[in-house]
């Protein structure tokens, strides 16, 4: 009986560890598939609000891969929304389709096996949009979510983009901050970025994304110019693209309501909801050789082969940020033209 028991111990012993081992094994979170419908996948986002900085506290909601005992680093997929699509919190998710990002088919391409994905939210409520003095609020909520998800994030793999007045943001922070950013990818980017601000962001790939039949950025004026400054100051052209659209199409299929809202192009990573390509888009990279965007290679394939060296430190402006006085003043009127511009927008059905 006693030899029993002693081998009963000895057995006890031997698995143990391996009972311990099974139950700390990382597990990441199961994304859901898009064929849950978008309303299921914007429910796997969080909310949070981020410390004030530069006047403001701004609130987002994020999307988080992580499962129970995960390590695993995920990229951190940043998403600016347009003009009148923040009038409370969780607008700018609720009426986005950016959610897709959070959906097996998309998670499942990242090499890491899937991201983070947020989406901060400008304070429109209160007249105020993307602009340049929202620079420092909306750098306090990539440190703040890098603060609080660090363990998980991989900071070389931090990507931003945005439509139209969230393009425009996107060229703000990676002239601003253009060490926190392995990539951007501006949809439709209003206002206008010179070739010295362009060169501040030399280290950072650049996929712009456009059409032809923008009727705010003029494609031959606005876009070709300043892509054209993005190929003679990138360090990596290679790394570089440019999207044209000659008309846009949803992923559904459906013709897009005009040529510059095409928030909804990147909602499947640049492919049709069905995995077929885009109609009527030319990709080029910047020397000028034509990329294949055939499913599944898109712009997620593109945040796997591109990095950055940042560390997760929270960044000090480069010296690009410039408000005072008249900024400000400067700043009031646009927002009210902007106002006047979402309202006109709302009558339309835009």
């Amino acid at each position: 009986m006693k030899k029993f028991i002693a081998v009963l111990m000895v057995l006890c012993f031997a698995v143990l560890p391996l009972c311990i081992g099974a139950q700390a094994a990382p597990s990441r979170k199961a994304a859901l598939p898009t064929s849950a419908g978008i309303q299921a996948l914007r429910d796997e986002f969080e909310s949070d609000v981020a410390p004030e900085a530069g006047g403001h506290a701004l609130d987002y909601c994020y999307y988080s891969p992580v499962g129970e005992n995960d390590d695993t680093k995920y990229p951190l997929v940043i998403f600016l929304h347009g003009i009148g699509h923040a009038d409370y919190p969780a607008y700018q998710l609720n009426d986005s389709d950016m959610p897709y990002w959070a959906s097996s088919e998309l998670q499942s391409r990242f090499t890491s096996g899937g991201a983070f994905v947020l989406l901060p939210r400008a304070p429109e409520d209160k007249l105020i949009y993307w602009g340049d003095t929202l620079i420092e609020s909306l750098r306090a909520v990539i440190d703040d979510v890098i603060a609080k998800h660090g363990d998980n994030i991989d900071t070389t793999k931090i990507f931003i983009s945005g439509s139209s007045a969230g393009g425009e943001m996107v060229w703000e922070m990676a002239i601003a901050f253009p060490e926190y950013f392995a990539g951007i990818f501006p949809i439709a980017g209003t206002g206008s970025v010179t070739k010295s601000q362009v060169e501040m962001c030399s280290d950072v790939a650049i996929w712009m994304i456009s059409s032809k039949l923008d009727p705010a950025v003029n494609y031959s004026l606005v876009t070709l110019p300043l892509w054209n400054n993005v190929c003679e100051t990138n360090a990596h052209p290679e790394n570089c693209r440019l999207s044209s659209f000659d008309s846009v199409t949803e992923p559904a299929g459906n013709s897009a309501s005009d040529n510059h809202h095409m928030a909804k192009v990147v909602t499947y990573d640049l492919h049709m909801l069905d995995g077929s390509t885009y109609p009527n888009l030319t990709t080029i990279n910047g020397n000028d050789e034509v990329i294949s965007l055939d499913s599944p290679n898109g712009i997620i394939y593109w945040m796997n082969s591109v990095s950055s060296d940042y560390d997760g430190t929270p960044g000090e402006s480069s010296g690009n940020i410039s408000v005072n006085f008249f900024t400000e003043l400067f700043s009031i009127f646009r927002n009210i033209a902007l106002k006047v511009v979402n309202i006109f927008q709302r009558l339309l059905g835009l």
